[in-house]
């Protein structure tokens, strides 16, 4: 019986494969959705075919894909891919082995550095060639497509939280399940999935858990605990406990390592906020247990009222059509507003970043012009005119100040020229906030999570000199980004700065990511009181001007 995990390779290998045969995009991202859909699944896949079950139910999965799927786990192979392995140039053969390559990135570099062979390739990453003559974005592609797949993003791991706990109350019959650890927390990265539970059965429970996706093979047990490996590569860790000691044994398996070294928690205790209350604390949030000053806080009656989802009351970051948003001005100020807000910020890209579709300064008053029509439809919500201007290298905006000062705010950001040091990133983006129409720092540091590391850059200057000019920053909510981090929106918080909760949405369904720039936020330690659009609309541009 084939697991999910190696189903879902064989899809990543296609797809893989199929991106240098000048396949359409759109197919290769498919192959690449299923995958991920596939390590999603409790259900095994291969009993699924075998059964003759429907796959075109779930998320991602159809009838072609369907088709693949069944010869995999009918034959054991897939013709196609095999067919395109065999007809391949040998390093293109062996860059499929590891399906999180880029094949054409792997293939630059090989070109770049005379080498041809994934051992080449390991040894040009581990000397620093890779970086050093094609980038430190580059550098870190190769490093984590060639590393084993132990981390997932938040997104991800909340649909596998929500099916292992199905599958713990369902399958494995559990009379209690809670997901606790990093995912609690609401970690923006997930390595470990951690549920306590409550069982008579525990080894029942952990011999129907390495038949979860097929086959989740187990690495360690004792008599409260076990450890498996998902098939998305991310550990899953199941506790045991009882009624009596649940509160206890949830701070324990919610709390970073840091926390419960200052804690020292000791006896049971049928919830969390008995145990801390007889530790003499407040009642701490999850997201604020990670050893910071969580504890003295909580010691002297000041733990911060967390910022909520319910407090935003506008969105400052949003894409369309314009540039290279997935839905017109009109349509994402009417999902705004079906979400309860009372402003819209459009910050389509500008003219620099030709790759996204960037609108021209001729193009940009033009739909000023337009958004003022606009306004003049509506009611309950505003449009904001607003701009993503990029920060150029030498520090100006991409707009004249002419242009600027038409628009309500500006989000300014770095698309471009990464691989500047940690200095000259800093004072470009220092030299871009001395221009007075400069209002919010978009995503700070450029990260992709998982995908590329971002710029260095002081962020104590950069949070100083925001501070004394009027600037803002942003938490950028699209879960591949999460930027800033949550280590740097402390500093920005203990500065005073204020900071804008953004979606960063090109389309309406990327409205609702805004849940992961809240999560952030919240382990930030960050008030409503210090959020930019949770203010009203006449308060945010009365605070936004300079």
């Amino acid at each position: 019986m084939l697991s999910n995990a190696e189903i879902a390779d064989r899809l990543t290998s296609l797809a893989q494969i199929l991106s240098l045969e000048k396949e359409n995009k759109f197919k290769v991202k498919a192959y690449r959705r299923a995958a991920k859909t596939i390590r999603t699944l409790s259900e095994s896949v291969d009993e699924l075919v075998r059964d003759d079950a429907d796959l075109t139910i779930y998320a991602g999965i159809g009838s072609a894909i369907s088709s693949a799927i069944r010869e995999i786990v009918l034959t054991g192979a897939l013709k196609k891919l095999e067919t395109l392995r065999t007809e391949a140039p040998p390093e293109v053969a062996a860059i499929n082995q590891f399906p999180r390559l880029d094949p054409r990135r792997v293939l630059r570099i090989y070109k770049k550095l005379n080498i041809s062979s994934v051992p080449e390739l390991k040894e040009k990453l581990e000397s620093g060639a890779i970086a050093e003559k094609l980038g430190s974005r580059m550098a870190y592609h190769v490093q984590q497509a060639l590393a084993e797949a132990e981390a997932i993003l938040l997104p991800e791991a909340q649909l596998i939280a929500g099916e292992i706990a199905k599958y713990l109350m369902n399958k494995c019959g559990v009379l209690r399940a809670e997901v606790a650890g990093e995912y609690r927390r609401r970690v923006e990265v997930i390595r470990e999935l951690s549920f306590l539970i409550e069982t008579d059965n525990f080894s029942g429970v952990i011999s129907k858990l390495e038949k979860y996706g097929g086959r989740t093979p187990l690495l360690s047990s004792d008599a409260t605990s076990a450890v498996f490996r998902l098939s998305s590569g991310i550990l899953l860790r199941v506790c045991i406990a009882k009624q009596e000691n649940w509160g206890s044994e949830l701070i324990l398996a919610t709390g970073s390592e840091a926390h419960l070294l200052k804690l020292r928690p000791s006896g049971d205790y049928p919830t969390e906020a008995a145990a801390y209350k007889k530790a003499g604390l407040a009642f701490i949030p999850p997201e604020l247990r990670e050893g910071n000053d969580e504890l003295e806080l909580a010691a002297s009656g000041h733990l911060p009222v967390l910022v909520s989802v319910q407090d935003i009351r506008g969105e400052l970051h949003a894409h369309s059509t314009s540039s290279d948003g997935a839905n017109t001005i009109e349509a994402m100020a009417m999902a705004a507003k079906d979400k309860g807000y009372e402003y819209l910020g459009i910050t389509d890209h500008s003219q620099s970043l030709t790759i996204a579709r960037g609108v021209s300064e001729r193009d940009l008053w033009a739909q000023i012009r337009a958004i003022d029509q606009i306004n003049g439809t509506l009611s309950g919500i505003r449009i904001l005119k607003s701009a993503e201007v990029d920060i150029l290298v030498d520090g100006s905006l991409d707009y004249p100040d002419s242009l600027l000062s038409e628009l309500d705010y500006t989000v300014c950001s770095i698309h471009s020229r990464f691989n500047h040091g940690k200095a000259a990133q800093t004072e470009r983006i220092m030299r871009a906030m001395d221009n007075r129409y400069f209002n919010i720092l978009g995503h700070a540091t450029g990260r992709m999570l998982l995908k590329r590391g971002g710029y260095e850059i002081d962020i104590e200057r950069i949070v100083e000199h925001a501070r004394k000019n009027g600037c803002f920053f942003e938490i950028n909510s699209n879960p591949n980004r999460l930027d800033v981090s949550a280590e740097y929106a402390r500093i920005v918080r203990e500065a005073g700065v204020m900071i804008a909760i953004t979606t960063d949405a090109h389309s309406i369904r990327e409205m609702e990511f805004l849940q992961y720039g809240v999560d952030q936020a919240r382990r930030a330690g960050i008030t409503r009181q210090s959020v930019l659009n949770c203010l009203s609309r006449a308060e945010f541009q009365k605070t936004i001007r300079r």
